[in-house]
């Protein structure tokens, strides 16, 4: 069996020193969580501060800052409370997303952003989908969306292709089990850098974190005509880390929605790894759906702008409670 040590990474981002308006991405912090060894609970609240240090040495006229929030979702989460310190600009709301954007004029040399959270996550995976009424869908769903070929997400690559000819099931989960397992059979688990490397270059070289499982496991569902996409969160363990993390929901015809997280289902123990496929503990929670976001400047969790020196960024999460019910 695979072991894989798990703690908190603190990441700093530095940028070169340029004047003009600058745009930066936060840092990329993404594990895979391991295999549970708890009873899997029906639901988990939760209390977490999301922080946010801009370190501001030189003359800074202006800076704003955008982070998308995590939002109510059916059978996913219920968000009971959120504060912020300082006050957002702005909230708003775009392409199924809840952001809030901060501006600061003239900021101090250390400017802090922290996002207080308190949210019930409810258990949500194929076993428990399998026993819910399907998710109503809109008849203008934009299922293309979830479709298309699209930057880390190279499903009409010819190796991509090719990989779908050799998986075939009359089912339809079952060619996802087998798209799964592809995946799990075809990656080592290595911890990346900051730059996102797509599903290809994972087909490539055979590795990854959590963001090249999620990557590849779309593209080739995509590949078979199946709608997947790529969710960005974080994940909660009662035992010692949180962190960043990708995973994916495929949208099965009988279930609607329905997630799947390869990166954690990469246990030699074919046993294990069955459960894995369907079944997930509530420790998820979901930001994005958006894999190329264009409020981020096609990031993830959030970006930032300055106009004069350079800025830096560090950002940490900070679990105060967890309650597996």
């Amino acid at each position: 069996m695979k072991f894989r040590k798990l703690f908190l990474v603190y990441v700093l981002v530095s940028s070169a020193s340029l004047s003009g308006v600058v745009a930066r991405s936060m840092p990329r912090q993404r594990m895979a969580p391991s295999m549970p060894h708890r009873m899997f609970g029906k639901s988990n609240t939760v209390e977490f501060d999301l922080t946010y240090d801009f370190s501001v040495p030189g003359e800074t006229h202006r800076m704003s800052f955008i982070v998308v929030l995590p939002k109510s979702i059916p059978n996913r989460q219920k968000i009971l409370s959120r504060s912020y310190s300082p006050k957002p600009s702005r909230i708003f709301n775009e392409n199924g997303n809840r952001y809030a954007e901060f501006v600061f004029e003239k900021p101090q040399k250390h400017v802090e952003v922290k996002i207080r959270v308190k949210a019930k996550l409810f258990r949500y995976d194929l076993l428990t989908a399998r026993t819910k009424a399907r998710e109503d869908i809109p008849e203008d769903y934009q299922f293309a969306d979830f479709l298309r070929h699209e930057r880390h997400i190279e499903k009409d690559d010819q190796q991509i292709q090719e990989i779908t000819e050799g998986i075939e099931s009359q089912k339809e989960i079952d060619v996802v089990k087998n798209i799964y397992d592809y995946v799990l059979d075809n990656m080592e688990y290595v911890v990346r850098g900051r730059k996102d490397h797509g599903a290809v270059r994972a087909l490539e070289q055979g590795r990854g974190d959590c963001t090249e499982y999620s990557d590849l496991f779309v593209a080739i569902c995509r590949a078979k005509n199946i709608p997947a996409r790529v969710v960005s969160g974080y994940t909660v363990r009662a035992d010692t880390a949180t962190s960043k993390h990708n995973w994916a929901e495929v949208y099965l015809k009988d279930y609607g929605w329905v997630p799947f997280d390869p990166s954690s289902g990469d246990i030699e123990n074919v046993l294990i790894r069955g459960r894995a496929f369907s079944r997930m503990r509530p420790v998820y929670i979901y930001l994005s759906h958006i894999r190329n976001d264009q409020v981020l400047g096609y990031r993830n969790f959030g970006t930032y702008k300055y106009w004069g020196d350079r800025i830096t960024l560090t950002d940490s999460v900070e679990f105060r409670q967890s309650s597996l019910e």
